[in-house]
C-alpha cells in the first residue's frame, strides 16, 4: 500500500526533472549563442538605425518569423531527429566568426551568425525539421548590409552609368547635355550624380521585399529567382527616370527645383515606381505560368513519422552536448584572441614631418582626411620642394579587434569627395625595399587631388585592405597582436599639371615618411 501511494509522486517528480533538464539544454545553447553573437546583433541593429539605406533590416526578422509561423502545423507533425553531420558546418560557421572578430570584419561575423543558427537547428532537430525552415533562415541573410567596399564600388559605377544614360535620354528629348565622369553639364547648370542619387538605396530594400513576394507566388522556382533578380534592373531604371525628370525640370526652371521638396520626394518615388514594376511583372508571370499548389502533399508521411518517433533520441543529451561543447570551445578561443597585446609607438608621430626639412603650414585644405578609430594620428599640411601643398595623414591603432579598426582610404573620403580611379603604386625606397601602395585620383566638383596610400606593419607595406587583414589574422593567432598603421598622402592636381608630375611630388615625400615610420612603429 505504501509503495502504491508513493509511486505517482515519484513519477511526477521524475517527469518534472526531465522537463527541467530538457529546457536547460536549450537555454544553455541560447545563452552561449548570445554570448558569442550578442555584440554582432547589437552592431547590426545600430547599422539599421544609423544608415537609412539599410533600415529595411528591421522588417526582415519579422518577415522570417512570419514564414516560420506559417509552417507551424507542419512542424508540429515532424519528429526531431538530430543530425551530427551538421556539427561540421557549425564548426566552419564559428571559425568564420572567429576570423571575422580577429581581423575586425563585421560582414563575416554576421554571415557566421546566420550560418551558425541554421547549423544549430539542423544539428538538434534534423533534416526533416530543417526543410520548412531553410528559406526563413536564408532570408535572414538579407538583413545583413553588404560589405561597404562592394557598395562603394557599385555606387561608383552606377553613378557613371546613370550620368551617361541620363545624358543620352536628355539628348533624345532635345535638351543639350554633356557628360564628364558623373557630371551632367546642361546649358544653365551642372548636375552631379551623387552617391545618394545612384539608386543603391532602393536596390537592397526592393530585393528584400521582392524575394518574399516571389516566394509566395504560385510559379516554378526558376521564375521566382528571375523575379527576385529583376529588383536590381527595376530599381536602376526607376532611378534613371528620376535623374532625367530632375534634369528636365532644372533645365526649364533652374535651381529652384533643388530648393523644393520635390527633389526629396523623388527618392521615395523611385522605390514606389520600382516596386510597381516588380509587382506588375510578378502578376504577369502568375497569370501565364501559375502552378497548382498541393499544400497537403507529404502530410501522411510526416504524420507516420510522428507516430514512430524515437523519444530516446529526442531526450538525448548527446547532440546538445556536442553543440554546447563547440560553442564553449569557441568562446574560450575568442576570449584568448581578444586578450592580445595593445602595442604602443616608439615615439611621437609628429617626428615624421620635421619643420627643419618641411615647413609646416596652416591648413589650406578643406575637408582634411580623418580617422576616428586611430589611437594616434598625424594630420598636417606640408609643402613640397616646389612649394605646392601636400596633405599628410598617418593613423596608428595599437589593437584592431571587433569592428574597430583603421579605415580604408579607398572607401572613406572627406565629405563630398569621391574616387575617380585607382592604380597600383610601387615606390622604391632603397635596395630591394619598396612601398607597395595605391595611387588614387579623387574629385570634388572641379577640384581634383592625387592620393597615394598604403598600410604598414613594422617594415611591411600592403596596398590593399584584404592583404592587410590576412596579415593581421596571422599576427593575431601567432603573435596575439593586431596593431598597424595607414598612411595617406594627397596633393592638389593643379591646372595644366599632369598626373605624373603630381606623382613625383608625392613619391619623394613617401620615401622620407616610410623611412621614419619604420623607426616609430613597434617591430
Amino acid at each position: 500500500m505504501i509503495d502504491n501511494a508513493v509511486t505517482p509522486r515519484r513519477i511526477s517528480f521524475r517527469f518534472s526533472n526531465l522537463t527541467i533538464l530538457r529546457w536547460a539544454k536549450w537555454l544553455a545553447i541560447v545563452l552561449l549563442f548570445a554570448l558569442f553573437y550578442g555584440r554582432v546583433v547589437a552592431e547590426l541593429v545600430a547599422d539599421w538605425y544609423r544608415y537609412e539605406t539599410f533600415s529595411y533590416g528591421f522588417l526582415v526578422p519579422f518577415i522570417a518569423a512570419y514564414l516560420v509561423w506559417q509552417s507551424r502545423d507542419r512542424l508540429k507533425l515532424i519528429s526531431p531527429k538530430p543530425s551530427f553531420w551538421a556539427a561540421f558546418p557549425l564548426l566552419i560557421a564559428l571559425l568564420l566568426g572567429l576570423i571575422g572578430q580577429a581581423i575586425g570584419d563585421v560582414f563575416s561575423t554576421r554571415v557566421s551568425m546566420i550560418m551558425a543558427l541554421a547549423s544549430t537547428f539542423y544539428l538538434l532537430l534534423g533534416r526533416e525539421f530543417f526543410k520548412p525552415l531553410w528559406f526563413p533562415l536564408l532570408y535572414l541573410m538579407l538583413m545583413i548590409p553588404p560589405p561597404y567596399v562592394l557598395i562603394k564600388n557599385l555606387t561608383y559605377h552606377l553613378r557613371y552609368l546613370d550620368a551617361a544614360h541620363g545624358a543620352n535620354i536628355l539628348e533624345f528629348l532635345g535638351i543639350p547635355a554633356f557628360v564628364e565622369a558623373y557630371f551632367i553639364h546642361l546649358p544653365n547648370m551642372t548636375l552631379e550624380v551623387a552617391d545618394v542619387c545612384s539608386g543603391m538605396s532602393s536596390v537592397f530594400a526592393l530585393f528584400a521585399l521582392g524575394t518574399v513576394y516571389a516566394y509566395f507566388l504560385p510559379i516554378r522556382a526558376s521564375l521566382k529567382v528571375f523575379l527576385a533578380v529583376c529588383a536590381f534592373p527595376f530599381a536602376m531604371a526607376a532611378n534613371l527616370i528620376r535623374i532625367v525628370v530632375i534634369a528636365v525640370l532644372a533645365y526649364n526652371f533652374g535651381a529652384i527645383v533643388f530648393q523644393s521638396t520635390f527633389h526629396w520626394l523623388t527618392g521615395t518615388t523611385v522605390f514606389l515606381l520600382a516596386l510597381l514594376m516588380l509587382i506588375s511583372t510578378g502578376e504577369l508571370l502568375r497569370r501565364k505560368f501559375s502552378l497548382t499548389v498541393v499544400r497537403d502533399a507529404g502530410r501522411n508521411e510526416i504524420a507516420a513519422d510522428f507516430d514512430s518517433r524515437d523519444t530516446s533520441v529526442v531526450s538525448s543529451w548527446l547532440p546538445h552536448g556536442v553543440c554546447i561543447f563547440v560553442f564553449t570551445a569557441t568562446l574560450i578561443l575568442a576570449n584568448s584572441l581578444g586578450n592580445g597585446q595593445k602595442m604602443r609607438l616608439n615615439s611621437d608621430l609628429r617626428l615624421l614631418v620635421s619643420p627643419e626639412t618641411h615647413g609646416l603650414v596652416q591648413s589650406k585644405f578643406p575637408d582634411l582626411y580623418q580617422d576616428a578609430n586611430a589611437d594616434e594620428a598625424l594630420s598636417v599640411v606640408t609643402t613640397s620642394q616646389d612649394e605646392n601643398p601636400i596633405e599628410v595623414f598617418v593613423g596608428y591603432r595599437g589593437e584592431q579587434a571587433g569592428g574597430i579598426r583603421l579605415g580604408s582610404p579607398k572607401i572613406n573620403f572627406p565629405e563630398h569627395w569621391n574616387s575617380v580611379w585607382l592604380k597600383p603604386a610601387n615606390v622604391e625606397v632603397a635596395g630591394d625595399t619598396s612601398i607597395r601602395g595605391t595611387w588614387m585620383l579623387t574629385r570634388k566638383g572641379n577640384s581634383a587631388r592625387l592620393v597615394i596610400y598604403w598600410y604598414q606593419i613594422a617594415e611591411d607595406t600592403f596596398s590593399g585592405e584584404f592583404e592587410n587583414r590576412i596579415r593581421q589574422l596571422q599576427r593575431a593567432f601567432l603573435e596575439r597582436r593586431t596593431d598597424g598603421a595607414v598612411v595617406r598622402i594627397a596633393t592638389p592636381l593643379l591646372d595644366g599639371e599632369s598626373v605624373e608630375q603630381a606623382q613625383e611630388r608625392l613619391r619623394l615625400l613617401s620615401v622620407q615618411l616610410y623611412s621614419r615610420l619604420t623607426k616609430i612603429l613597434p617591430a
